[in-house]
């Protein structure tokens, strides 16, 4: 685990600058490289492994912990093909994890337009009408933008 990332991630938890939960994610998806999923995250933080996550507020400590994270820019992914978080600082991961989270964002986008239109409310400014005729951008395309 000699990658400059973990280390600076290493550094800002011996720092303190983690909370006791975000610092346990970090350590056990530092320690289980093939990730683990939110019951297992549960289990080994909380020490039970729930019936359901639904409404679990113990679940959604550990969510909003790995969103904290995430927006600290921790390299933790997490894609629907392998459910679960791991962390992981390839390039194609971030680029599959990506690949979905833009599709959801389309599908989204399509329900509040549909909303939208039936109840004749105007869309906010901020949201971008969709193309429907666009396709996704390749892995070269990106590249050259890069």
């Amino acid at each position: 685990m000699n990658n400059p990332v973990y280390e600076n991630l290493l550094h800002e938890l011996a720092a303190g600058e983690l909370t006791r939960v975000q610092r346990q994610v970090f350590e056990l998806l530092r320690d289980n490289p093939d990730g683990l999923d939110r019951y297992q995250l549960v289990g080994k933080i909380y020490g039970y492994i729930p019936v359901s996550l639904t409404g679990n507020t113990d679940d959604r400590k550990i969510r909003k912990a790995i969103e904290a994270m995430r927006k600290r820019l921790y390299p933790i992914v997490s894609t629907s093909g392998k459910p679960g978080y791991r962390l992981d600082v390839s390039r194609e991961a971030a680029e599959k994890m990506l690949a979905e989270l833009h599709s959801r964002i389309r599908h989204m986008q399509e329900q509040a337009e549909a909303v939208s239109k039936f109840w004749e409310i105007p869309m906010p400014k901020t949201y971008r009408p969709i193309h429907r005729t666009h396709k996704a951008i390749s892995d070269q395309q990106l590249r050259m933008q890069i």
